[in-house]
């Protein structure tokens, strides 16, 4: 009979030291760090947005989706520019990995934003999106966005 109370303590000090282990885990901090102009033509123009996400997590993660919309703004309005995705992505314990997502852009947004760039050399962009995170036992959708104004590589 008084196997039973000392099995129950066992257990539960199993138990409490098993939930103990370490500190839990946090969502990935994203970053947009940049957002770049790589090709203009007369038929294209071809972005790029580069996040820095950084794991504060003592185990590694995975990137299992990521997803960006970029826009411009013209006469004080957004208008939709393009959008990308990303690729699954490992990101290491306690690491930054940089990560670009090249952006498919829209014909007749991209002729009036390519003229404005064109003609100014310059062109204020918004990039937003989501970026889905897998740490093993728990998941994270981490959204992140930045405005800034982007020029021609080269230029």
């Amino acid at each position: 009979m008084r196997l039973a109370p000392a099995l129950a303590a066992l257990v539960i000090t199993a138990f409490i030291a098993g939930c103990a282990g370490g500190p839990p885990l946090r969502p990935p901090d994203v970053t947009v760090t940049g957002i770049a102009v790589t090709a203009l033509t007369l038929e294209s123009m071809d972005l790029e947005v580069i996040l820095a996400v950084d794991n504060p997590n003592s185990v590694g993660a995975t990137i299992r989706d990521v997803s960006v919309n970029v826009s411009y703004s013209k006469n004080g309005r957004e208008v939709f520019l393009g959008s990308g995705r990303g690729e699954e992505i490992s990101i290491p314990a306690y690491n930054t990995t940089e990560v670009v997502i090249p952006v498919t852009t829209d014909n007749l947004a991209m002729l009036s934003a390519a003229g404005t760039l064109a003609l100014s050399g310059e062109l204020e962009v918004t990039a937003e999106g989501t970026m889905t995170v897998d740490a093993g036992i728990v998941s994270f959708d981490v959204p992140f966005g930045k405005t800034t104004t982007v020029s021609v590589r080269g230029r």
